[in-house]
């Protein structure tokens, strides 16, 4: 399973948090949101009711849904001859920090135990402001110690890594 499809990801978050990465404009922001929510709640969608829901015209929907897929961000399935729309791509195509967020797994790994959501929203929070490699090198410190605790590797990350 992708981080990016675990319960403890945010995925509209991501989507917020990363727009000038993903150089989305505000339809295009927007529509991925309200697909992400339909998807979430199973509702169905179409361009009238991504139209009725973000209050724009249906060509400018259209318009903004063929730019997601010409980005790929955005792909269209036919599922039971109904027409679905995953964005699971935006995920895939542009974030290097999903590629390596398989950090979730390394913590849970290295603790031997399920993240918390506490936790797993400690360590989203470390990824906003620090680099993955700083991330682990920080864990590695707390793990020679044998300190196994978020508190302590956020002490670590706070006061900055010891030179190597």
């Amino acid at each position: 399973m992708k981080v990016y499809q675990k319960r403890y990801f945010n995925r509209r978050n991501w989507i917020l948090e990363n727009i000038g990465k993903l150089k989305l404009n505000s339809n295009e922001a927007l529509i991925l949101l309200l697909i992400d929510y339909f998807n979430q709640y199973n509702e169905p969608q179409n361009i009238n009711t991504l139209s009725k829901s973000s209050n724009m015209e249906k060509i400018v929907v259209d318009d903004t849904i063929a730019s997601l897929i010409s980005k790929g961000y955005l792909i269209l399935v036919t599922d039971d001859g109904k027409i679905k729309f995953n964005i699971d791509n935006i995920f895939e195509v542009k974030n290097e920090m999903i590629e390596k967020s398989d950090i979730f797994d390394i913590f849970e790994s290295e603790f031997g135990r399920i993240l918390t959501q506490k936790e797993a929203s400690i360590i989203s929070e470390w990824l906003r402001i620090y680099d993955y490699n700083t991330i682990i090198k920080a864990l590695r410190e707390a793990l020679i110690y044998n300190k196994k605790s978020i508190n302590y590797i956020d002490k670590i990350l706070a006061k900055g890594l010891k030179d190597e």
